[in-house]
């Protein structure tokens, strides 16, 4: 059995095989994505899973849903991954059908902001990468989760 570091490395991998290269922005969409998976209970990209994305539809922003896609198996031609356009901030909106919970991920604003100055400082793109892979979670998003009552 994989360790959590493990599945996480995989799972850049396979990202990575998917977009082409690795970015911080990539390992970002990945670590969503396995947030998602384990606050739903689904592994390996349930097909009852959704996901609605407010991401800028620019690089490298737009990077995130390539590793959302990896991780989570819901894509645009698929029809379970929804895109918005947005400036405000990036996050993303997971549920399960059949499912009264609803995770939202939201990524910090501090940490796109120090991503995007060192990008510019011209930091290697896989050296952040793997910056933001060992990252903890509270440091890159602030989660929260809703659960629908049932009516009587």
């Amino acid at each position: 059995m994989l360790s959590g570091r493990e599945v996480l490395v995989s799972d850049i991998k396979r990202a990575e095989e998917l977009h082409g290269h690795l970015g911080p922005f990539l390992v970002i969409g990945v670590r969503m994505g396995e947030i998602a998976g384990r606050f739903l209970n689904v592994e390996g990209g349930n097909s009852g899973m959704r996901v609605m994305v407010r991401v800028p539809l620019v690089t490298p922003f737009s990077c995130i849903l390539d590793g959302i896609q990896a991780v989570t198996r819901c894509t645009v031609g698929n029809r379970r991954l929804k895109i918005r356009n947005s400036d405000g901030p990036i996050m993303a909106v997971f549920k399960l059908k059949g499912c009264d919970k609803t995770l939202r991920v939201l990524v910090r604003p501090q940490l796109i902001e120090v991503l995007r100055k060192r990008l510019m400082d011209g930091d290697p793109n896989e050296e952040l990468a793997w910056e933001v892979a060992s990252m903890p979670e509270e440091t890159l998003f602030e989660l929260s989760f809703s659960l629908k009552r049932k009516k009587e």
